[in-house]
């Protein structure tokens, strides 16, 4: 009986991803064990989450199997996380590698958020300038980007932003108090910029997000293709953070939320950036000449 051999990846995207997808894993391996107050070192059971809250704390409870047994086994899993996602990135077929890829990206994403924002302090700021690194880390990772094929993709990515920028509005407004429509003043949201329209009254933070949105969206039809790429991945990134924190920490529903809506993001996004073109003339995914341009197209 042979045993099956694996090929790794020759394609170029998938290489540049897999070191983008390691550093986002590095960086949260790095807030969490830089995030530990000075009890952890002497007693791993005193370890917190990047919530804030203890690891074996019972609401959203997130079972941290190896940080409560010492920060040298949580290292050590981590590595061996990180290698294991490596090699899978790597033997997968192109698209389920790039969907592989970015889902751990954007889980990584926000676990590095939550600490950004609670831990360290940085609130928004912080967590929007991770995003705008992990999205000129993404640029790097799909260019050169080719002019007809490219185009094509970056107008249907800019619908997958523009998605996730109006599904964290609407689940703010589905997360005020009752009051909150009559007396505005019980605005419940932390960002303080969004809920200065939101004392205002929800139809003046509904028109200014959909300005808001629009702007995004002209922004990333307009501008050259590679700062296109870094404003459509900005703005899905933070507007993911967003949304996942009402599932995450206002509604409980666990950290597989986020991870979930991670994954189906990063489906969609390749879906999308490997979709057959309806244009008689277009490149298909099939032809020769599109074979040779989808190593340089977005993912």
């Amino acid at each position: 009986m042979s045993i099956p051999r694996f090929k790794l990846t020759d394609d170029s995207i998938v290489k540049r991803l897999r070191w983008v997808m390691i550093a986002a894993m590095l960086f949260s391996m790095y807030n969490t064990l830089a995030g530990q107050p000075a009890r952890f070192w002497l007693n791993p059971e005193q370890a917190i989450r990047g919530d804030g809250l203890r690891l074996h704390n019972s609401v959203n409870h997130t079972f941290e199997f190896f940080l409560s047994r010492g920060w040298q086994l949580y290292a050590l899993s981590c590595l061996i996380y990180m290698a294991l996602a490596f090699v899978v990135v790597s033997i997968l077929p192109r698209k389920a590698a790039l969907v592989a890829g970015l889902s751990v990206i954007f889980g990584h994403y926000y676990g590095s958020c939550n600490w950004l924002a609670v831990r360290w302090h940085l609130g928004f700021d912080g967590v929007g300038l991770y995003a705008l690194l992990l999205s000129a880390a993404i640029a790097w990772v799909v260019s050169p980007i080719p002019n007809q094929t490219g185009d094509e993709i970056l107008r249907r990515l800019r619908w997958v932003m523009f998605g996730v920028m109006l599904f964290d509005p609407i689940l703010t407004l589905i997360g005020q108090p009752g009051s909150y429509w009559a007396h505005p003043e019980t605005v419940h949201e932390a960002n303080g910029f969004w809920r200065w329209f939101m004392v205002r009254g929800w139809s003046d933070f509904v028109l200014m997000h959909l300005l808001y949105d629009l702007g995004a969206f002209w922004l990333a039809s307009t501008l050259p293709r590679r700062y296109a790429v870094v404003i459509i991945f900005a703005f899905t990134f933070g507007h993911f953070d967003g949304a996942s924190n009402w599932l995450f920490y206002e509604w409980r529903l666990g950290i597989e939320t986020p991870v979930i809506y991670g994954i189906v993001l990063s489906s969609i996004i390749v879906f999308l950036s490997f979709r057959r073109s309806k244009e008689p003339n277009s490149m298909t995914e099939n032809s020769p000449a599109s074979t040779a341009a989808a190593r340089t197209v977005c993912c």
